[in-house]
């Protein structure tokens, strides 16, 4: 790495919230629709609110899957950090309630209609380059919206990036992520120690756990821009679990990229997602001003 090169500001001016689509201390009175989505402690529907005809998504976390209290905790995490967010690049939290019926904890969200960018590249194959430079640049604004608010995402990748049928790119999935103003020193400092987020799309520090902060993020942000461009995860020939940790943690050089990047916007880019030490690598309003970007109308 070169002569470090003069930065923005690292103060973060807090975003305003709306809050308008926020309903609190109402209760929500839906019908469940289709399955979309399954994990480890519940599910996720379509929902039309009965009320209103609104169609949204629901999450449902059964509380006793939650077991002693650590994962109803890190649920709660999640709303704290959702409830705050207001943002056209933000998948929009909506509200919360506890069926007592099921002992079930429901999360009411934005629909968003065309899935996740990740089945998008599966269904397509790579982007093509002006749609690539779309959704980076709607990635890049919530990324920017986030740190502005002191948040990590800390799992950026395909899978948490959904996608309208506008063609609108909305960063979801805050399960991993912390609003740090909120943490005590200590927990401050375990917390950007531990490993959160999926491997390939992981910063080395990260996989190292010497301590991460908003540059995580832009690493992910990278992983993910290169994945919109290939087709394929990073790090393709890395099967392996261990493997992958030992490599990725351990790497002095960005994830490898076609020879026909060489040259090209795209890849200076990457190239300032990819810095490998975290001190030196591009913040979200720096990449915004990004010639990458400021070729596209969208």
């Amino acid at each position: 790495v070169g002569a470090r090169t003069p930065r923005k500001s690292r103060q973060r001016v807090k975003s305003p919230r709306s809050g308008k689509n926020v309903v609190e201390n109402t209760t929500i009175r839906w019908s469940r629709g289709k399955l979309i989505g399954r994990g480890t402690y519940g599910e996720v529907y379509i929902a039309l609110d009965c009320d209103s005809g609104k169609q949204f998504a629901v999450k449902t976390i059964s509380k006793a899957a939650c077991g002693d209290g650590t994962q109803a905790a890190k649920v709660q995490a999640e709303i704290n950090v959702m409830r705050d967010l207001a943002h056209e690049n933000i998948v929009q939290y909506i509200g919360s309630q506890t069926d007592p019926s099921t002992n079930t904890l429901e999360i009411f969200l934005e629909y968003v209609t065309g899935g996740s960018l990740a089945h998008l590249i599966k269904e397509h194959g790579p982007l093509r380059t002006p749609l690539v430079k779309k959704f980076t640049l709607h990635i890049t604004k919530g990324v920017n919206y986030l740190h502005s608010r002191e948040i990590i995402h800390r799992d950026i990748k395909g899978a948490n990036v959904l996608i309208t049928d506008s063609g609108v790119a909305k960063l979801a999935d805050f399960g991993c992520s912390k609003q740090l103003e909120m943490l005590s020193t200590q927990d401050r400092d375990s917390t950007l120690h531990n490993i959160r987020g999926s491997i390939p799309w992981m910063a080395p520090e990260m996989i190292k756990q010497s301590g991460h902060d908003y540059p995580a993020d832009i690493w992910s942000l990278g992983a993910t821009v290169l994945e919109m461009a290939t087709g394929k995860y990073p790090w393709p020939d890395l099967k392996e679990h261990v493997n992958a940790l030992f490599v990725i943690g351990n790497t002095n050089s960005p994830p490898p990229m076609p020879e026909s990047f060489d040259g090209t916007l795209l890849k200076d880019f990457l190239l300032k997602c990819f810095v490998i030490d975290p001190e030196h690598r591009a913040i979200a309003e720096e990449l915004l001003d990004h010639p990458f970007l400021a070729t596209s109308n969208f």
